[in-house]
């Protein structure tokens, strides 16, 4: 592959990526999907926000399965880590029509101000945290907090040491799942030097979660991949 061509092909691939367009199936399934899943107008105009700002959000198809799941388990209580703008976030709460307590947790200030500003417009209330997950998450082990709906989207490569962290503070027949797993497909076979060590520790998360009593695990493949936890 020439140096045009290699140039060609990233320049693709960010737009594809920034178009907010699946990272694991063919860009026009996730087209197609996107316009038969009807959305909320403010979270199609987060999209839009999204791609025009280089902000990374959850695909809409896997949005989409995170609001499936939460009307089938109607938690009273979510924690997310990884808050972004707050589409993950509205997406759960339009799903539960408001009915439920989230708290948000994210270390980025800037994205939690415009979460805030877009929560706001949608007249629910969340409980935004901006600190590192790490810190919150020890902190509710502490105080003996669980939750029976927990959604992470955080960086991949923490992963497998928040993995027993999480699980904690699961409610017994509780829910976590976990977005980005199968990161590009690269945990699936080859991967750029560069990503080794996201990809290996991600491999290491997979192979743990499969392996701990008391739970059963699930890989969906939308998205990014998402990987479902469910507390026996």
């Amino acid at each position: 592959m020439g140096i045009r061509s290699k140039k060609n092909h990233k320049a693709s691939y960010l737009k594809e990526r920034w178009h907010n367009r699946s990272e694991i199936t063919p860009p026009y399934i996730e087209d197609f999907t996107s316009q038969f899943n009807e959305r909320e107008p403010l979270l199609k105009e987060m999209e839009s926000f999204a791609s025009v700002n280089k902000v990374p959000i959850l695909l809409p198809s896997a949005a989409r399965l995170l609001q499936v799941m939460c009307r089938l388990k109607q938690p009273e209580e979510i924690l997310e880590i990884g808050t972004g703008i707050g589409y993950s976030t509205l997406s759960m709460l339009f799903a539960l029509n408001g009915k439920t307590r989230i708290t948000s947790v994210d270390a980025n200030a800037e994205r939690i101000q415009i979460a805030e500003k877009f929560i706001k417009r949608s007249g629910f209330s969340v409980n935004l945290i901006c600190n590192d997950g790490f810190d919150v998450i020890r902190s509710f082990i502490a105080e003996g907090k669980q939750f029976d709906f927990i959604f992470v989207d955080s960086v991949k490569s923490e992963y497998p040491f928040m993995n027993f962290k999480i699980q904690a503070l699961l409610k017994k027949k509780g829910v976590a799942i976990f977005d980005n797993v199968l990161f590009r497909g690269y945990v699936c076979g080859n991967y750029p030097e560069k990503y080794r060590r996201s990809t290996n520790l991600l491999k290491i998360f997979l192979n743990h979660v499969k392996e701990y009593p008391g739970f059963t695990a699930s890989i969906i493949p939308v998205g990014d991949g998402l990987l479902v936890i469910e507390r026996k």
